[in-house]
């Protein structure tokens, strides 16, 4: 019997041993928080036209309005900068699932370009609620832990 060889153009199969169960779990974990980003990113206009309404903003505190003021100043930019990351994230995510190692660095792009972009827009507001620390620790977290993983990534 002939053995018939692949196509450089088809996807890499994933080894017999299957792929390694904590890197299936954090792909996974980054698809779906990648499809929630993307969506609230998309949101984001939205967001400000309703919280921007003088009954909500009389109920805020003077810290928070001035950060939403900036948000929604810049909205267009940080809409953009979220998808950007989103889909960067997703498809690192997929690329790991193929055991490729560009998604890792596809990934890390994806983490960190929003940041970048809204420290630039924002300036010192993006640290000034505690609550956007919690979201960078996850950020460093997941980063971490796709860093352990890369024993089983291939370039």
């Amino acid at each position: 019997m002939e053995e018939q060889s692949i196509p450089e153009h088809t996807p890499r199969p994933i080894p017999e041993e299957g792929l390694p169960g904590i890197l299936g779990a954090l792909t996974v974990l980054t698809m779906i928080g990648s499809a929630f980003s993307i969506i609230g990113s998309l949101l984001t206009p939205l967001g400000c036209k309703v919280l921007m309404m003088e009954e909500v903003i009389d109920k805020m505190k003077p810290k928070d309005v001035a950060l939403l003021e900036a948000t929604c100043e810049h909205k267009n930019v940080l809409m953009i900068a979220g998808i950007l990351g989103g889909v960067l994230c997703f498809v690192g995510a997929l690329m790991m699932r193929r055991l490729k190692m560009q998604g890792f660095v596809v990934y890390i792009v994806g983490q960190i370009l929003p940041i970048i972009l809204t420290a630039i827009v924002m300036a010192e507001l993006m640290f000034a609620d505690p609550k956007n620390w919690i979201g960078y620790g996850i950020t460093c977290f997941f980063i971490g832990l796709y860093a352990t993983q890369r024993k089983h990534l291939v370039r």
